[in-house]
């Protein structure tokens, strides 16, 4: 394997290659590979959130962040459908992400967890037929930071939904040049066709686009701050994979806490002048973890440098940790209910 090659790998790729090398020149090459992918996509990341912010205001940098994680997921994952109709439909989840997350962000809870249950259904239903790809885990989130970054007013918005559409375009454009020889059998209404409420894949996509707006509403109705955070922490935790939720559900409460104690030793010995510096030693942390749950620890980092500003240091700690713990408690009491219940009617089922 080439460098370049290697440095397409993502951490959890590269590790075992590391461990495993043949020879100490070999271990070097995928080391230097981990080392020069991790700084060079944090860069890129970094240009990309600054220009967004430069051409859309600073307000409007989540739209950068949307936007890259995007580009870097849509290079190589698809939509398991004919390229053209599906670099049209990212178009269109742009389209859904510039103004879905602001509706809802603006109207009581109960019409808010409807907006946010529709948009987020019909995304899932529309990027995830392959569950594997795990599309949703980029979407999804970009839909909770763009629904916790409250727009302020009319010129904000407006740069906002200008900013998306405009990322939009630029992600299904690289979608299409990096997957337009790929050639797929299924079509647009074959996914829509391919709902079938009997089938694993859409009763997975119905609870999780409950359980992960449900929980976001209630969050609201208690007017917890971050609210955001709950939602992306059962997103996180709701995994298709049952065995994945057994795991992350534990670990995210575990890891979160590891999280928030490293940041607040890092935030006290550093000068004041640097604190500012600590999300990005988590992003480059992220870009070396190639398991969920030191993901989870660096996630920490950045999430509390840019909420210690609005909410203080220790009530950005306290709701970091209460909001992922309930996240976490919530979807696995959500599945547990939900598999009780299935249980229950199999063996009514049985018995008749």
């Amino acid at each position: 394997m080439g460098f370049y090659q290697a440095m397409q790998l993502s951490a959890a790729n590269l590790k075992p290659l590391i461990k495993n090398a043949e020879s100490k020149e070999i271990k070097n090459k995928y080391i230097a590979a981990l080392i020069l992918k991790s700084i060079l996509c944090l860069l890129f990341c970094t240009i990309v959130v600054i220009s967004f912010g430069k051409v859309f205001g600073e307000e409007n940098n989540v739209v950068g962040v949307v936007t890259v994680i995007s580009l870097l997921n849509f290079r190589f994952s698809n939509l398991d459908f004919k390229v053209r109709q599906a670099a049209l439909t990212i178009v269109g989840i742009f389209g859904v992400l510039s103004i879905s997350p602001y509706i809802a962000s603006i109207s009581n809870p109960f019409l808010g967890f409807i907006i946010n249950f529709i948009s987020i259904i019909g995304i899932l239903i529309l990027t995830c037929h392959n569950v594997r790809l795990c599309n949703h885990s980029i979407l999804v989130l970009s839909y909770f930071l763009l629904y916790g970054y409250k727009v302020e007013n009319t010129e904000i918005l407006i740069n906002r939904i200008i900013g998306l559409i405009f990322g939009g375009i630029l992600v299904a454009s690289i979608f299409y040049i990096k997957q337009r020889k790929i050639e797929f059998k299924n079509t647009f209404i074959d996914i829509i066709n391919d709902v079938d409420f009997n089938t694993e894949r859409t009763k997975w996509q119905l609870k999780f686009a409950f359980v992960t707006t449900s929980a976001i509403m209630i969050g609201e109705f208690l007017h917890i701050p971050r609210v955001m955070w709950i939602g992306i922490a059962c997103m996180s935790v709701f995994h298709p994979d049952k065995s994945q939720l057994q795991i992350r559900y534990k670990q995210r409460m575990l890891y979160m806490v590891l999280g928030c104690l490293m940041y607040m030793s890092i935030y006290f010995l550093i000068p004041q002048q640097f604190r500012g510096l600590i999300g990005l030693i988590g992003g480059v942390m992220i870009g070396f973890s190639g398991t969920y749950k030191w993901q989870t620890v660096f996630n920490a980092f950045g999430a509390l440098s840019a909420a210690t500003p609005i909410l203080g240091f220790g009530g950005a700690i306290i709701f970091r940790i209460l909001n992922n713990v309930f996240g976490a408690l919530y979807s696995k009491g959500f599945d547990y209910i939900i598999n009780f219940i299935d249980n229950k009617e199999f063996a009514n089922v049985n018995e008749a």
